[in-house]
C-alpha cells in the first residue's frame, strides 16, 4: 500500500518530467523469450521468472553492465571464474568484478546454473506455472536484497503477460496452483478456476509496475534522473549507470540510502541552482518538506532555501509559496 501511495504521489507531483517508452521492455521480451524457454526445458526454471529477472536486473538490456559484458543478471566473477571480467560499481566501496559472456544465451545459462544450486532447491518443488510461488522462494533464498523483489517479479510478469510464454495463466494471489490437465505437444495445460485470475483484473503488483514504467523519468530540470523501480536498490542504479553509490547519495543530498525508497526520484548527476521549467513558484502541499520539493524540481536544497530566505531545517506550512527561480 505504501508503494502504491508513493507512485500515485509521483504521478501527481513531478513537474517537467519526460516519460520513457515501454518499447525497451517489449523489445527485450521479444528478443530473449526464446532463450528463457530453452532454460525452462533444460533446467525446469519458469521462463516468465527468468525473463522478469532479466528485465529487472539488466534494465531491459540497457544497463552499462549488460551492454558491456552480455551479463543480464549481475553475476559476479566469483567461484573460480576464469573468463573475462568487467568492473562496475554496485554495493561495494570499490568497483566489483562481473562475468563477461560471449552472448546473452551464455548469461542466461549461467543464471540457470546458479538457481539449480542447493540454495534454491525449494523453488523446484513448485510448478513451472507457479510464478508467484517461485518469486517468493527466490527472494526467501536470498537472491536479492530489495525488500519487494518478489512482488516486482510478479508485477512484471503480470504487466507484460509473461505467464503466456510457457502456456501458463494469470494467477490469483494466495491460491494453490491446480492443474486440471497437463500440457501435451498439441494442447496447453488447463488450470482449475480457483487459482486463475481474470485477465482484466489488475492486481496490486501489476499496478505498481505499470505506474512505475509509465513514469520512468529521464530528466527533471535538465538533470538526469531515474526512479527506484520496484525490486531495485540504490546499488542496482549504481551498477546500471556505473556511478559510485556515494556519488548517488551526494547527488540526492542524503547520507543514507535508507532515505531513498521505492518510487522515489534518484538523480544521477548534480541538481541545479534554480528551476528552469515553466513554473515560477510552488505551493506547499500538506506534509511536504523542503527536501521533497528540491527533489521534485531538481533544485539543490540549500539553493532553494536561500531563494526563499529559509533555513534547510525550517518546517513548511501547507499553502506556503516557494519561489523556484
Amino acid at each position: 500500500m505504501r508503494l502504491k501511495i508513493l507512485m500515485i504521489a509521483l504521478l501527481m507531483g513531478i513537474a517537467g518530467v519526460k516519460a520513457q517508452s515501454q518499447s525497451d521492455i517489449l523489445s527485450y521480451i521479444s528478443t530473449y523469450k526464446h532463450i528463457a524457454l530453452d532454460q525452462e526445458r533444460e533446467f525446469g526454471i519458469p521462463a516468465p521468472i527468468t525473463l522478469a529477472q532479466g528485465i529487472l536486473e539488466s534494465g531491459a538490456g540497457k544497463s552499462g553492465l549488460t551492454r558491456s559484458s552480455n551479463n543480464h543478471f549481475g553475476i559476479k566473477a566469483l567461484g573460480g571464474w576464469t573468463g573475462a571480467i568487467h568492473q562496475a560499481w554496485d554495493d561495494e566501496p570499490q568497483k566489483s568484478k562481473f562475468r563477461v559472456y560471449a552472448s546473452a544465451a551464455e548469461s542466461y545459462r549461467d543464471h540457470s546454473k546458479v538457481l539449480k544450486g542447493s540454495r534454491y532447491s525449494k523453488c523446484f518443488q513448485k510448478s513451472v506455472y507457479d510464478y508467484r510461488g517461485w518469486a517468493y522462494e527466490i527472494k526467501a533464498a536470498g537472491y536479492a536484497t530489495a525488500p519487494n523483489y518478489a512482488q516486482a517479479l510478479i508485477g512484471f510478469i503480470e504487466a507484460y503477460r509473461l505467464y503466456e510464454i510457457n502456456g501458463g495463466v494469470k494467477l490469483k494471489a494466495g491460491r494453490t496452483v491446480i492443474i486440471k490437465r497437463q500440457a501435451t505437444a498439441t494442447k496447453k495445460a488447463e488450470f482449475d478456476e480457483s487459482c486463475e485470475a481474470d485477465e482484466d483484473e489488475v492486481q496490486e503488483e501489476e499496478e505498481v509496475v505499470k505506474q512505475a514504467v509509465q513514469r520512468f523519468v529521464v530528466d527533471i530540470n535538465d538533470v538526469r534522473c531515474t526512479i527506484l523501480y520496484p525490486g531495485m536498490t540504490l546499488s542496482s542504479i549504481s551498477m546500471k549507470y556505473d556511478i559510485p553509490k556515494e556519488k548517488l547519495l551526494e547527488f540526492n543530498e542524503t547520507a543514507s540510502e535508507d532515505d531513498i525508497h521505492e518510487g522515489d526520484i534518484v538523480y544521477i548527476e548534480k541538481k541545479k541552482n534554480k528551476y528552469n521549467g515553466p513554473k515560477d513558484f510552488h505551493r506547499v502541499r500538506k506534509g511536504e518538506s523542503l527536501y521533497a520539493i528540491s527533489q521534485e524540481y531538481g533544485i539543490r536544497m540549500n539553493k532553494l532555501a536561500k531563494m526563499n530566505h529559509l533555513d534547510i531545517f525550517t518546517p513548511l506550512r501547507e499553502g506556503d509559496r516557494l519561489v523556484l527561480k
